[in-house]
Parts: structure tokens; C-alpha cells; sequence
């Protein structure tokens, strides 16, 4: 009994041998079949053109705009850039329009600086005035026999003397004309004319007021030297720039 189970045991070792060479066998085979296929692909794909590459585009920003656009971390996302248009600029202010010229009352000229007589048009008595002087809003720059040369609002204005000359009044002319008739007899060696006016008021024949109590004469005054008017005595001397006169209160 004991040496069939002996026998037995031995069988099925034997058989389990068997199996296990069986086994080695076909996993081998199935090794042999897989090289076999792995090579014979290697050399179908080695024999094969490989596929042509795509063609490379080049790049264009509008293909990207909506990336851009959308981009929220971006703060000129936006393309459309608003340019802010600035107000159109004041038209430039008129320039204020040129005030009065000052009258002209004569020139005085005796070997210092020139003085012309003028008064503005805002004042009620004349006064000189030197080249650089200012007499309300002009300054006088230069003035001769013919014109004379202001200065208003960095501008020079030029004049002549005839158009600066005040207008004479209706009844001056007149008075002017009347005053030699009524002349009087000369009484200590001078001429009297107008002895019955008032002695307060000046007479037309007397000139602009030079200060001092002195006046200038009217152009064209053929009054003789030491004519004696409402209590106003002319004289007359001859200096380097030529003939002068003046009226004087006679005191």
C-alpha cells in the first residue's frame, strides 16, 4: 500500500515536470512570435516616407485681437483710443480803441530841451512838455515844426501839428478880429487893447498857459511887442532858434 503512494507521488511530479517544460516551451514561442512582429514593423515603418510637416503660417496680430480684447487684466485692451480733443482757443480780445490826442498849443525852444504845449483831452489847461513825457495815456517820443510822435499801447502814432491844433470856437474868430480895432491910445509907451473887458478873463489873442503866469502866443500873432490886452502884456525877443514871444500878467 505504502509503495503505491510512493509510486503515485512520482507520477504526478513527473506530470507536474511535464506541465511546467509545456509551459516553457510556449512562453518561449510566444516570445519568438512577438520579436518576430515587432521587427517586421520596425522595418515596414523604416521603409515608409515620413508625413510631410504642415506649413507654417505666418502670424498675424488680427488673429489675436480677440485675446487682446478680452484680456481683463489689460488696461489698453481696447483698441479704439479716444483721443480727448481740446476746447478751441478764445478768440484774441479787440484792442481798445485809441483815446483823445492832446491839442497842440505851440513849441518853445531857447537853447535847453525842446517843450511842446500840450493839454489832454481830459484837462483844462495846457502845460510843457519834453521828449519822454507822459501826458495822460501817451508819451510823447519826438515832435519837430511839422508832426509830432506819441506813444499809446506800445504803438507809435504820428500827427501833424495842424491836426492837433484845438478847433476855435465860433465867436473867437470874431473877437480876435474886433480886439486891435478897439485899441486905445498907448499910454507910457504901451499899446492898450480891450480896456473895457473884464481883467479876469483872457483875452483870444493870448496863447496857452506855460505856467508862471506866462502864456504863448497864437499862431500867426502880429500883435506889436508890448501890446497890452486885459491886463496882459505881450513881449517879444530873438533868440538862436528864431523870433519867440509870450503874454504875461501885467502886475
Amino acid at each position: 500500500m505504502r509503495s503505491k503512494i510512493v509510486w503515485l507521488n512520482l507520477a504526478l511530479l513527473g506530470l507536474a515536470a511535464l506541465l511546467v517544460w509545456q509551459l516553457r516551451l510556449k512562453r518561449q514561442e510566444s516570445a519568438a512570435q512577438e520579436r518576430a512582429a515587432l521587427l517586421k514593423g520596425g522595418r515596414r515603418q523604416a521603409v515608409l516616407a515620413p508625413p510631410a510637416a504642415p506649413p507654417v503660417h505666418p502670424v498675424a496680430p488680427a488673429e489675436y485681437i480677440d485675446t487682446v480684447q478680452k484680456m481683463l487684466f489689460s488696461k489698453d485692451r481696447n483698441p479704439n483710443v479716444i483721443v480727448d480733443v481740446p476746447p478751441p482757443a478764445p478768440p484774441p480780445a479787440p484792442p481798445p480803441p485809441m483815446p483823445a490826442l492832446p491839442f497842440y498849443y505851440g513849441q518853445v525852444r531857447f537853447g535847453g530841451p525842446p517843450v511842446i504845449e500840450l493839454r489832454a483831452a481830459t484837462a483844462k489847461e495846457q502845460k510843457g512838455y519834453e521828449a519822454g513825457d507822459k501826458i495822460g495815456d501817451f508819451t510823447v517820443v519826438a515832435f519837430d515844426a511839422d508832426t509830432v510822435t506819441f506813444l499809446w499801447n506800445d504803438q507809435q502814432v504820428v500827427r501833424k501839428v495842424s491836426d492837433l491844433k484845438p478847433k476855435d470856437t465860433p465867436g473867437q474868430q470874431p473877437q480876435q478880429a474886433a480886439a486891435p480895432a478897439r485899441a486905445p491910445a498907448p499910454s507910457s509907451g504901451l499899446i492898450a487893447i480891450g480896456a473895457s473887458d473884464s481883467a479876469s478873463s483872457i483875452p483870444a489873442v493870448v496863447g496857452p498857459d506855460n505856467g508862471g503866469g506866462f502864456y504863448g502866443c497864437q499862431p500867426g500873432d502880429t500883435t506889436p511887442s508890448g501890446t497890452v490886452v486885459n491886463g496882459y502884456q505881450k513881449t517879444s525877443s530873438q533868440g538862436l532858434m528864431g523870433a519867440s514871444c509870450r503874454w504875461e500878467r501885467v502886475k
